[in-house]
């Protein structure tokens, strides 16, 4: 839905989440730790086509937190040059510096616009189908985020908003498909040839669905 109002920020504990989990797992990967389920960037998207006994579509899709406007190009710059060295030499040779790029940008959860999230389209499916005829889409996202002082506590919200399909003339398309192809030769990648569109999920709502304790004298929330 091209152009659609975005009607609230993603709060900051969220964005905090979803650019420290990127940070954690791009650390593993420079310290050779055993790669992991990357469930922040990896939410489960709901969309609809309108009829049937069960119009609800789930599937998963990698979407993910979108720099601000004044740092898409910068962005684009520093990521395609990046993959062009790698490309021309010996990939994973150039892993810290493509990981220090990527660092920089998630080291400040002000680098991102918080009333957009992105991601790119590989298989034209079901969600695709659904998202031309009916483009609102609900994503959820679950993991755990680290404590201040150690510790870990789960983690969890739901993202509604309008999508906007982006053609391959898009800024925002080229900015997606600069990121993935950064390490699309890393082992925790499945290598695609082809990424015919991108999506802009404009933020409508943020639930939070965290879990929480119902033990006497907490209080009680909903999911």
């Amino acid at each position: 839905m091209k152009g659609a109002p975005s009607k609230l920020a993603i709060p900051q504990v969220f964005l905090r989440w979803l650019a420290s989990s990127r940070l954690d797992f791009l650390n593993g990967m420079l310290e050779g730790r055993p790669l992991r389920y990357f469930s922040a960037h990896l939410p489960v998207m709901a969309t609809w086509n309108g009829s049937g006994e069960f119009p609800v579509n789930l599937t998963v899709k990698g979407i993910g937190l979108v720099p601000r406007d004044d740092l898409v190009g910068e962005y684009i710059d520093l990521f395609e040059s990046l993959s062009a060295e790698a490309r021309a030499g010996n990939w994973g040779e150039t892993l810290s510096k493509r990981v220090d790029a990527l660092r920089a940008l998630y080291g400040n959860v002000e680098n991102f616009n918080p009333f957009l999230l992105g991601g790119l389209e590989i298989f034209e499916g079901t969600a695709f189908r659904n998202l031309l005829a009916n483009p609102r889409a609900s994503l959820l996202y679950v993991g755990m985020a680290r404590q201040e002082g150690g510790g870990i506590r789960y983690i969890s919200f739901q993202v509604n908003g309008h999508v906007e399909v982006l053609k391959k003339d898009s800024l925002y398309y080229r900015y997606l498909l600069a990121a993935r192809r950064l390490f699309e030769f890393d082992k925790f990648h499945i290598y695609q040839p082809e990424y015919p569109y991108g999506y802009l999920l404009h933020v409508q709502e943020v639930k939070d669905k965290t879990p929480w304790s119902r033990a006497p004298g907490h209080p009680s929330r909903g999911l």
